[in-house]
């Protein structure tokens, strides 16, 4: 190219382009017209309302270092532009020459501000003495290729030796941690009186005190470098004219505007835990949790304590509202009627602080129910029981679900194991119920539980698959999978066998995820017990669209010769329904009365085995509930690699997954003899 065209086209770069396009803001207000600016000077793309608010301050804008300019598949006129602090614009030329000079020119801006930040954050390598002149030389070629869109651009701004040294602390802070713990324990362990070395001594409370605040210390300090390692500590680096390699002059203000997006906490961080979690931020976790942990088969009953229920402290919760509403519409603008939602990586601030196989473990904290029918006699009574009991089950999860937030997606081999205490009141006998459930398929993903009373013989096993889909103006979600319910033989049984109960899931909807969100179930499931041949009906009805009351419930009870004996109706949520039996009596149901919530109780986290939720879901839960959404999506980032890292591992090696505790039969998951 001569001397002159290449004078020609630079000054063409440096020109400002603007025009109007069509920019799709949500689904109910679809495409809308707005004025675009683009500097190539400054490297933001700005959009007005209309040309005459052009001097006025831009609607919103996006800085294009490190941007993705993405032409549509759907038609020759739209496109997307996907700017690297994750903010997007979805965007409609009139015709597909205009939309290719658009894309043309948004490339050539953000290939050249890329080439400023790759100059000015050089990626850090673990041993500079290993690289070569020739490796230095090509790396640097890669990075200045306009072709290059990997992950160099992602790492631009990302000291590893820095990331590496964090994780390591953090991983030794643990350690600390659970050396705490195990002292605490022992000195609460230790007599409250008597001659010899009590739990109130003065040496002993100080050195529990020492050890407490020391802990606390550590983690301060480490907090207080993770801030200032997050601020910017360089600015932006141009040449003696102070322009970028291809653009010429850039106004200082907008030039500060970009050194603040390009040193932007979030950007930093969430670069390089998407490119660098399986080898530079795991060393905060084991390199395979199924070969290196031991996981007792039977755990000593001494061994577990009351655990804390933790939720989002209102500031995080209030945060997260507000990051909910406006990450929500940016992603329902991008989701077609129909996605199924269980592939969809959705943002961490949407998460509740706990696995799915914990929310399963909350459905079982009433079993007053479970032994008043393994004593009740009459059939049809036990299933108008069962039928109680499982509207019971629903309830406990609904209310342990009030924000209608999405718990986190259990890893494949992730188990979460509890028990509870409750006194017999009849037999005056303390009684002991165990849980147990494990994550048994990741595709489609399957969680297996089992629930049992030892000293009773009463049991409830089964397996819960999802699959969500977005329709419009909720979200349906299909809960799969079978529950059976196993009571021991009763007196008048007269072959003596144990009486199954099996049943399946409602329908679960989320209503109103663009303002306040809530749930309720739908559909009708089925009890069915082959033994006494008596079975049951239950239909959660939905709330209409106008008027109507949500959360309604209707059961029939059947007798063995298919009559109706009993009906159930009323509002499950609050508890309170009515029983008719076809002989006239009625009675109030009140399941809020059936008996107390049963206080969970799990094993310290220093005994817990590292695919244990509780264990493995700890930074996430962490960071979640103080309100750090950067730190939670990074751990919940190499939670996940990991996982992915060791079945790509049995994959190379030709090995298939295999429970720990279950096993299949025919339909349903088993634990293992």
């Amino acid at each position: 190219m001569s001397k002159s065209k290449e004078n020609h086209v630079g000054m063409s770069l440096r020109q400002i382009s603007e025009g109007q396009l069509l920019k799709y803001t949500n689904m109910m207000k679809g495409w809308q017209n707005r004025w675009f600016v683009l500097d190539p000077r400054t490297g933001m793309l700005e959009y007005f309302m209309s040309e005459a608010e052009r001097k006025q301050r831009p609607r919103a804008s996006l800085h294009l270092a490190g941007a993705i300019v993405v032409p549509s598949e759907e038609d020759s006129y739209t496109f997307s532009v996907n700017a690297a602090n994750e903010n997007s614009f979805k965007l409609r030329a009139t015709d597909a020459k205009e939309r290719q000079h658009w894309i043309n020119r948004l490339r050539v801006v953000a290939q050249a501000h890329t080439q400023v930040l790759a100059e000015s954050n050089p990626p850090l390598f673990r041993d500079h003495s290993q690289l070569s002149s020739s490796n230095l030389s090509t790396s640097s070629a890669i990075s200045a290729s306009p072709h290059n869109t990997g992950p160099s651009q992602k790492m631009l701004s990302c000291n590893l030796t820095v990331l590496d040294a964090f994780s390591g602390v953090r991983d030794y802070l643990r350690r600390v941690e659970c050396e705490h713990q195990r002292l605490v324990h022992d000195i609460e362990s230790l007599p409250s009186s008597g001659s010899t070395t009590t739990c109130t001594d003065t040496e002993i409370l100080i050195l529990k005190a020492t050890s407490q605040a020391t802990l606390l210390c550590l983690e301060q300090c480490l907090a207080i470098l993770h801030y200032q390692q997050q601020q910017p500590t360089k600015p932006v680096k141009v040449n003696s004219a102070g322009s970028s390699p291809l653009l010429g002059y850039s106004n200082s203000k907008k030039s500060m505007e970009f050194k603040q997006i390009s040193d932007s906490p979030r950007l930093r961080s969430e670069s390089a835990v998407s490119v660098l979690s399986d080898k530079n931020l795991s060393g905060a976790y084991s390199s395979d949790t199924n070969e290196s942990s031991s996981v007792p088969v039977l755990d000593d009953e001494s061994q577990y304590v009351p655990i804390a229920e933790e939720s989002l402290s209102p500031v995080a919760q209030e945060m997260g509202n507000e990051e909910y509403k406006g990450r929500t519409l940016k992603l329902l603008s991008q989701l077609k009627l129909g996605t199924e939602l269980t592939k969809v990586n959705l943002p961490v601030f949407c998460c509740e602080p706990r696995s799915l196989l914990q929310v399963i473990a909350d459905a079982f904290r009433q079993p007053h129910l479970l032994l008043k029918m393994a004593k009740e006699s009459d059939a049809d009574h036990r299933m108008a029981m069962v039928v109680q009991w499982y509207l019971g089950c629903i309830r406990a999860c609904h209310l342990e679900m009030t924000a209608a937030r999405k718990p986190f997606n259990p890893v494949l081999g992730e188990i979460f194991k509890c028990i509870w205490n409750m006194k017999d009141e009849d037999s005056g006998e303390m009684l002991v119920f165990r849980f147990l459930a494990e994550q048994v398929s990741h595709n489609p993903p399957v969680s297996a539980f089992h629930f049992e009373c030892p000293q009773r013989g009463l049991s409830v096993h089964g397996n819960l698959s999802i699959k969500a889909k977005f329709m419009g103006m909720y979200v349906g979600v299909a809960l799969g999978g079978d529950l059976v319910l196993e009571l021991p033989p009763h007196k008048q049984s007269q072959e003596g066998d144990t009486e199954k109960y099996e049943m399946t899931f409602p329908m679960l909807y989320l209503r109103s995820f663009l303002s306040e969100p809530w749930l309720e179930f739908g559909g009708k499931i089925n009890v069915n017990c082959s033994e006494s041949r008596s079975s049951a009906g239950i239909v959660f009805q939905t709330k209409p669209f106008y008027g109507g009351k949500p959360h309604q419930a209707t059961a029939e009870i059947k007798t063995h010769s298919g009559n109706t004996a009993a009906r159930i109706s009323g509002d499950w949520m609050s508890g309170v329904m009515e029983m008719s039996w076809v002989n006239g009596q009625s009675e109030s149901i009140d399941l809020e009365t059936v008996g107390e919530w049963l206080e969970k109780k799990i094993r310290r986290i220093c005994d817990q085995a590292d695919d244990e939720s509780y264990k493995l879901w700890h930074p996430v839960r962490q960071n979640l509930v103080s309100g750090d959404f950067q730190m939670a999506t990074e751990h919940k980032r190499m939670i996940e690699e990991r996982s992915r890292e060791k079945e790509r591992k049995r994959h190379n090696q030709g090995m298939s997954f295999c429970a720990t505790y279950f096993e299949p039969n025919n339909d349903l998951w088993v634990r293992k003899k």
